[in-house]
C-alpha cells in the first residue's frame, strides 16, 4: 500500500468548482463525471470551502503557461436579436435559424426594408474604461456594415463585408480588426476608452440602401481585444477566474500546479495594459496591440525609446508615503535594457538597468515614499531601442503578488484575499495521534502565515507557518501541542515538504526528508475539528502556494515521515 493511501484527507490541485476545493479521498472518487458538474462525486467526504468574496480581479497562470483572467460578456441576450433587450430602430425584420460562422444555425438575417438613415439594432449599457465591442457578420445584399457605440466620442468602425476591408473608423478607436473566419464571415471588433451608453449594429452604414445581411454573437468586454465569445441570456455570461474559484496556478512552463493563496492587494495603476492612456511620453513612442502578451492575445504594447537616457513613458500617480512594489512584464526581440522611474517629494529614483530577452519576464522594483509620477525610462547608457510591455502594476507591499488588471478604474482595482478551510471534520483528524503533511512554498516570509488543525479557535491547535526574517531567509514555526519549535534551513520561494507527527509525549518534525526536531514531553487535549490555511481562528491566513496537503489519523513512523517528505 502506498503511504499516501493511509491518509484520511488529501488535497491536490485537481478537482474544484467555485466555492469548493475537493478532498480527493477515498482514492478516485473525485474524477469528473460526464456532465462536468460533479453530480457523480461522493459528497460524504470533507471538502475545503473556498472564498474570495464577490471579487473578480484575480488572475492565475494556466497549465499552458498563460495568464488567465475573469472574462464577461457585458451584453445580455447576446445572440437573441429578436429579444426586447435589443431595440430595433427602423429595422424591417430579424429572422433566426440561419447558418452561422461556427456551423450552427445560430445566425440572424437582418433586413432593412426602408432606404432611410440610422437603421440599427441597439442595446443600452453603461460602462466606462477600456472596452472592446465585437460582432460576427456576413454580407447578404448589403455589405457596408458598421458597429458604433454611443457616448464619449461615439467610436465606430465601418467595413465592407464583400471585400473584407475596413472602410473607416473614428480616430478615438484604439484598435480595430476585421478577422476572416471563413465562408464569407468576419468578426468585426473595435477597442476604445470611453464612457458609453449603448452599442449599435448598422446593417447599412451608407444609410440609403435596402437589403439584408447576417449577424451573430455580439460581445462587449473589458480590455483591448475581442476574446472567445461567451453566450449570454437574461444575465451576462462569465468565464475564466470566476468569483470564489480556487486559483490552481502553474509556473511559466505550465508545470507544478498549486493552490495559490494571497492577501488582498490593489493595483493602483489606472491603465495597466493600455499604455496609450498614460499621461505623456518624452522622447519615445508608444504603440498599442503590437505583440502577443503573456495572456496569449495581441494586447501587449511597444515602447520605442529615443537616444536620451531619460526617454520615458509615464503617468501621474498620487500615493502617500509607504512601501510600494512596481512590476511589469517585458521582452524584446534583441536584448534591451530599461529602468523603472519613480518621482515624489523626495526626488526621482531609478531602478538598476533591467535586461529583457526574447521571452516574457516579470520585472519588479521596490520604492518607499510618497509618489507623484511613475514610469518606464531608457537604460542609463542612453542606447535606443524598443521593448514590448504588458501588465504594469503598483501595489502597497514589499513583494509582488499575481497580476491584477486595471482597465481605467481610478483609485485602483482590488483583489480580495483568498480564504480556504474545511470545518466540522473531527472524523478525519486524529484526536489522540496523527500527522499533518504539506508540500508548500511561501511567496514571502511574513509573521502570521499559517496552516493548522484546530478546534476552530486558537486555544487548542496544531499549526506550522512562516515567521519574518531579514533578507530572503525564513523560519518555520510550530505552536500548540508543541510550542515554540523553529526550523530555519530554507529560503523564500523554496518548495518544501513538511510533516508534523503528534502523539502524547512523541512528537516529530520532518522537512525535506530530514528530521528537524523531536519532543517527548508534550500532551494532547480537546477536540480538533478544522483544517485550514490560517492560524486556527480564521486569521493569519497562509500566503503562498500549496501543492498538496494531507492528514493522517495515526502518528506515522519516523521512517515514513522521512519518505513522505523527501523531495
Amino acid at each position: 500500500m502506498a503511504l499516501i493511501d493511509k491518509a484520511s484527507l488529501l488535497m491536490v490541485p485537481s478537482t474544484y468548482e467555485p466555492g469548493t476545493l475537493y478532498n480527493v479521498l477515498p482514492s478516485g472518487n473525485r474524477a469528473p463525471d460526464s456532465t462536468d458538474q460533479n453530480s457523480g462525486y461522493d459528497q460524504t467526504r470533507a471538502d475545503f470551502t473556498f472564498d474570495r468574496g464577490s471579487n473578480a480581479a484575480a488572475t492565475r497562470i494556466g497549465s499552458d503557461g498563460l495568464i488567465k483572467k475573469y472574462r464577461e460578456n457585458l451584453l445580455t441576450e447576446s445572440n437573441n436579436f429578436s429579444d426586447s433587450d435589443w431595440t430595433k430602430n427602423t429595422i424591417g425584420s430579424v429572422a433566426s435559424g440561419h447558418e452561422g460562422y461556427d456551423g450552427t444555425n445560430g445566425a440572424w438575417l437582418i433586413t432593412k426594408s426602408s432606404a432611410v438613415a440610422y437603421v440599427n439594432l441597439y442595446q443600452a449599457v453603461s460602462f466606462s474604461g477600456v472596452q472592446t465591442f465585437s460582432v460576427y457578420a456576413k454580407a447578404g445584399t448589403l455589405s457596408a456594415f458598421g458597429i458604433y457605440t454611443s457616448g464619449g466620442t461615439n467610436p465606430y468602425v465601418v467595413v465592407d463585408l464583400s471585400t473584407g476591408t475596413i472602410i473607416s473608423s473614428r480616430s478615438s478607436v484604439i484598435n480595430k480588426k476585421m478577422e476572416d473566419v471563413g465562408n464569407g464571415w468576419y468578426r468585426v471588433s473595435m477597442a476604445f476608452n470611453e464612457t458609453i451608453a449603448g452599442v449599435h449594429i448598422y446593417p447599412d452604414w451608407n444609410q440609403t440602401n435596402t437589403g439584408n445581411l447576417y449577424i451573430q454573437n455580439a460581445q462587449l468586454e473589458t480590455g483591448l481585444v475581442a476574446t472567445d465569445y461567451l453566450d449570454s441570456g437574461a444575465t451576462t455570461a462569465k468565464a475564466g477566474v470566476l468569483v470564489d474559484l480556487p486559483r490552481i496556478n502553474y509556473d511559466a512552463n505550465g508545470e507544478n500546479g498549486s493552490l495559490l493563496l494571497e492577501p488582498s492587494r490593489a493595483n493602483f495603476v489606472q491603465y495597466s495594459e493600455y499604455f496609450g492612456a498614460w499621461s505623456d511620453a518624452l522622447g519615445c513612442d508608444i504603440y498599442n496591440n503590437t505583440a502577443v502578451s503573456p495572456e496569449g492575445v495581441q494586447n501587449a504594447a511597444t515602447i520605442s525609446f529615443g537616444g536620451s537616457a531619460d526617454s520615458r513613458a509615464f503617468l501621474s500617480f498620487s500615493a502617500s508615503s509607504s512601501t510600494y512594489i512596481f512590476s511589469i512584464y517585458a521582452k524584446s526581440s534583441t536584448s534591451k535594457k530599461f529602468r523603472f522611474r519613480i518621482s515624489g517629494s523626495g526626488g526621482t529614483q531609478y531602478s538598476a538597468d533591467l535586461t529583457t530577452t526574447s521571452e516574457w519576464k516579470r520585472f519588479e522594483f521596490e520604492y518607499t515614499g510618497d509618489i507623484s509620477v511613475v514610469g518606464l525610462t531608457n537604460e542609463s547608457s542612453a542606447t535606443g531601442g524598443s521593448i514590448n510591455v504588458f501588465g504594469f502594476q503598483a501595489e502597497a507591499g514589499s513583494y509582488p503578488t499575481s497580476y491584477i488588471p486595471n482597465h481605467g478604474t481610478t483609485g485602483g482595482v482590488t483583489r480580495a484575499a483568498d480564504s480556504c478551510s474545511v470545518t466540522g471534520v473531527s472524523d478525519v483528524i486524529g484526536q489522540t495521534e496523527g500527522t499533518i503533511f504539506a508540500e508548500i512554498d511561501s511567496s514571502q516570509f511574513l509573521t502570521g502565515s499559517y496552516i493548522s488543525i484546530s478546534d476552530g479557535g486558537t486555544s487548542n491547535r496544531q499549526i506550522f507557518g512562516w515567521e519574518a526574517q531579514s533578507g530572503d531567509s525564513g523560519t518555520l514555526r510550530l505552536y500548540g501541542f508543541w510550542n515554540g519549535f523553529a526550523y530555519s534551513s530554507f529560503s523564500k520561494g523554496q518548495k518544501i515538504k513538511v510533516a508534523l507527527a503528534y502523539k502524547n509525549n512523541d512528537f516529530a518534525l520532518y522537512v525535506n526528508g530530514t528530521q528537524a526536531g523531536t519532543k517527548t514531553s508534550a500532551t494532547i487535549s480537546g477536540t480538533l475539528s478544522q483544517f485550514g490555511f490560517n492560524s486556527g481562528g480564521g486569521a493569519q491566513k497562509y500566503q503562498g502556494n500549496a501543492y498538496q496537503l494531507a492528514l493522517f489519523k495515526e502518528r506515522l513512523s519516523n521512517a515514513e515521515l522521512a519518505t513522505l517528505t523527501t523531495l
